[in-house]
């Protein structure tokens, strides 16, 4: 019967393969304009905001660098979210990055035997999030001119996420699982710090090239979507919005952000809404970073559900006090001259200094946590204990 079934889903899936072809062929223009969009979507926003963390990331996986923060961070993430220390490390990565930083690393960490399938599920439910680049910058100040909803869209899909990793700790607390054992060791690369460094490259620029592919395909699907004339029927505009978003989530947030008959805060809700779920595009990325590890899409598909809904309800509730204040519009601004007005903060965020920050943040968490160790050692020798 399971073989029958996955025999359907590949022919099904053949007879797609071959629609979009003959499609793609009788409008090329559509075709050709969408794969422009895309690459340049990849090439101007995406490769050079994510090359550096990608890198970074594999580099300190290599050196062994989440193994440390895993012993110290160990205790509270398990009392908290029932996952392993090593989480801190992946969360504090996913919300500088962004999508799918969070799920790659957790790919990495599954697929190396580091943490175990259901460690794998408790991580994905709060470390796969946005970045504040995308939020911040992008959406609010791009597309809803305003710093204060980017403020809000930012929090709240944040603060979603948090809450979606404890109500998932609640719900499976009765269920035995490993996360209450200590993580695992991890397995080092070998090698000298070139080869680690060259290989942390590599690796990055195939993640990237698959998540060009994703990104091509889903805008590909949104142009032909939007030239069948199919979203026609819906009355209200925000709805078509709402609908390419959940296909890809910065064709929505813009479709949103344009749309007069929403007020600011609902245009909040719902772009974080639509950041928090990720969309389809994104959830393929994930899942084709989560290859080899036994999750299901159904469950992470639930589990970005339940982070796009919690996150437009903290939204509802903290939107209203934050955007009051909000007293000038973007839109007059010229774009550098808006986000030197931003500040020293909200500028660093569109730097790859952010990278070299969190780098040395660890090492100095890690150097702290060796000298209270060893002093610790030494009062216990002194006392003869």
């Amino acid at each position: 019967m399971k073989r029958v079934k996955k025999k359907t889903i590949y022919i099904l899936a053949g007879a797609l393969s071959c629609i979009g072809c003959l499609v793609m062929m009788v409008f090329p223009s559509i075709a050709l304009n969408a794969a422009q969009k895309g690459i340049s979507l990849w090439a101007g926003s995406v490769l050079p905001a994510l090359l550096p963390f990608f890198i970074c990331a594999n580099f300190m996986t290599a050196l062994g660098l989440p193994e440390y923060i895993g012993r110290i961070f160990e205790k509270p993430f398990q009392k908290l979210f029932g996952a392993p220390g090593v989480s801190a490390f992946v969360f504090s990565v996913s919300i500088t990055s962004g999508y799918p930083m969070g799920a790659k690393l957790i790919g990495d960490f599954g697929r190396s035997k580091s943490i175990t399938q259901s460690e794998a599920k408790r991580m994905l439910t709060f470390c796969s999030t946005s970045g504040p680049l995308f939020m911040l910058g992008a959406v609010g100040a791009g597309m809803l001119h305003s710093t204060a909803a980017g403020a809000v869209i930012a929090l709240s899909h944040y603060l979603g996420a948090l809450l979606n990793g404890l109500l998932c700790r609640i719900v499976s607390r009765s269920r035995p699982e490993s996360c209450c054992k200590q993580s695992k060791r991890m397995i080092i690369a070998k090698g000298t710090l070139l080869e680690l460094f060259t290989d942390s490259m590599i690796t990055s620029f195939r993640a990237l090239g698959i998540i060009c592919g994703y990104i091509v395909l889903f805008m590909l699907i949104t142009d032909f979507i939007q030239f069948s004339g199919i979203l026609n029927s819906l009355q209200a505009n925000w709805s078509k919005g709402l609908i390419n978003g959940c296909l890809e989530m910065t064709v929505g947030c813009s479709s949103l952000a344009e749309n007069r008959e929403l007020t600011l805060l609902f245009q909040c809700i719902l772009c974080t809404f639509l950041i928090s779920f990720g969309g389809f595009s994104v959830y393929a990325q994930s899942m084709s970073m989560l290859a080899g590890l036994n999750i299901s899409s159904a469950y992470y598909l639930v589990t970005k559900l339940s982070h796009g809904l919690l996150a437009g309800i903290i939204a509802w509730l903290i939107g209203p006090s934050l955007l009051v204040w909000n007293t000038a519009m973007a839109g007059s601004f010229g774009r550098e001259e808006f986000v030197y007005g931003l500040g020293f903060f909200y500028q660093l965020l569109f730097s790859t200094k952010m990278v070299i920050m969190i780098v040395f943040l660890f090492l100095f968490t890690i150097l702290l946590d060796t000298i209270i160790r060893r002093a610790h050692e030494g009062f216990r020798d002194h006392s003869g204990v």
